[in-house]
C-alpha cells in the first residue's frame, strides 16, 4: 500500500508518502512548504492571503501525487483551521479552489495521534510528549505506555512570537513576556503536576531545529537523536542575549524559522522545567505517522477482519 498524508499546519504544510508492506511502514517521500498561516490571522479569521497560500500548497501536492500515480491520500488540518472564526468560509474556499475538504483535527485528537505516531518509533514507558506547532502545542503525559493526561494549548511557536516580538530577533524582555504567556496557559490546564518526568519525547519543527542547533553548537555527534535540558537552556540564553555574537549563530543554523524559533524554544524550555525533564528524545515520527496508522491502517485491517467474518 502507498498512501499520501497532507498535514495543513499553522506554520508548515507537509506531504508525507508512506509505503506499508510486510507489517512495516516506510516514509518514501516528505515535502514541506512554509506557509506561515498563523501569521495570516486578522480579527480571529484566516485572511485571503492565508487561504491562497494553503490552496497553492495543496494544489502543488495534488500535482506531485498525480504525477506519481498515487491516488489514495488524505488531508487534515490542525490549529491552522480549528482556531479560526471563519472556518466554514475557509473550508468552502479550499474545496472550490482545490477540490479538497480537509479533516479538522481537534486538540485532544491531535495529541492522541501524536502519541500513536511516536509509540511506533519508541518503547514508551513513562514521560512527556510535546508537539510544538505554529499555532498550538500538544502535551501528553503517559505512564506504563498508556496516556494519563493529554491536552492542546492554543499557543504555538509562530503565534506566540507574533504576539510578543516586535522585531525579527526577540529581546530579553520579549522572551520574558513569552514565558509568562506559556506558563499561564499551562497553569490553566489545572493538572496536578509531577516534576519528575525525566524523559521527554518531542516532535515538530521546533524540536527538529533544537536537535540541529544543538549538534552545531555543542559538538553532539551527527547520529545522536537526544539532547539535554542544559542544551535547550543554553540556546534560550543565547537567544535572549543582547550580544549579536551570541544570538546570530543560532539563527544562522536554521534561518527559515527566524520568525518562530524563539517562541518555540521558550515553549520547549518552560515545559521541560515544569515537568522536570532531563533528556529530550527527538522523534521523526509524529502526527502524520499517527494519522496513517490510526485512520488508514487500523481502518483497513478492521474492514478486512469484518469481511473475513
Amino acid at each position: 500500500m502507498i498512501y499520501g498524508v497532507i498535514d495543513l499546519g499553522s506554520n508548515t504544510i507537509r506531504l508525507s508518502v508512506f509505503k506499508y508492506e510486510d507489517g512495516k511502514i516506510k516514509l518514501v517521500q516528505n515535502k514541506k512548504t512554509i506557509a506561515g498561516l498563523a501569521s495570516c490571522i486578522k480579527d480571529g479569521g484566516l485572511t485571503e492571503v492565508g487561504v491562497s497560500r494553503a490552496c497553492f500548497a495543496l494544489n502543488r501536492y495534488k500535482t506531485i501525487l498525480a504525477e506519481q500515480n498515487i491516488e489514495n491520500y488524505s488531508v487534515f488540518a490542525t490549529a491552522s483551521l480549528r482556531n479560526i472564526n471563519n472556518r466554514e468560509i475557509v473550508l468552502n474556499e479550499i474545496k472550490e479552489r482545490t477540490g479538497i475538504v480537509p479533516e479538522i483535527l481537534f486538540g485532544d485528537e491531535e495529541a492522541r495521534l501524536d502519541f500513536v505516531g511516536v509509540k511506533r518509533a519508541f518503547d514508551l514507558t513513562r514521560g512527556v510528549l510535546i508537539d510544538i506547532g505554529g499555532g498550538s502545542t500538544e502535551l501528553v503525559l503517559f505512564e506504563n505506555g498508556e496516556i494519563k493526561r493529554l491536552a492542546s494549548i492554543p499557543i504555538g511557536a509562530l503565534n506566540l512570537q507574533n504576539k510578543a516580538v516586535k522585531g525579527i530577533a526577540a529581546t530579553d524582555r520579549e522572551i520574558k513576556k513569552m514565558k509568562k504567556i506559556i506558563n499561564k496557559a499551562i497553569d490553566e490546564l489545572q493538572w496536578d503536576f509531577e516534576s519528575n518526568y525525566e524523559t521527554m519525547y518531542a516532535i515538530g519543527g521546533t524540536s527538529r531545529a533544537a536537535l540541529e542547533i544543538s549538534k552545531e553548537l555543542f559538538n553532539i555527534s551527527a547520529e545522536e537523536k537526544s539532547i539535554t535540558k542544559i542544551n535547550i537552556k543554553d540556546i534560550v540564553n543565547k537567544l535572549r542575549s543582547s550580544d549579536p555574537a551570541e544570538y546570530k549563530p543560532v539563527y544562522k543554523i536554521n534561518p527559515e524559522r527566524i520568525f518562530s524559533l524563539a517562541g518555540g524554544f521558550v515553549i520547549l524550555n518552560e515545559v521541560i522545567k515544569r515537568f522536570g525533564c532531563e533528556v529530550i528524545n527527538i522523534s521523526r515520527n509524529g502526527i502524520r505517522e499517527g494519522y496513517f496508522i490510526d485512520r488508514i491502517l487500523n481502518q483497513t485491517n478492521n474492514e478486512a477482519e469484518n469481511n473475513e467474518n
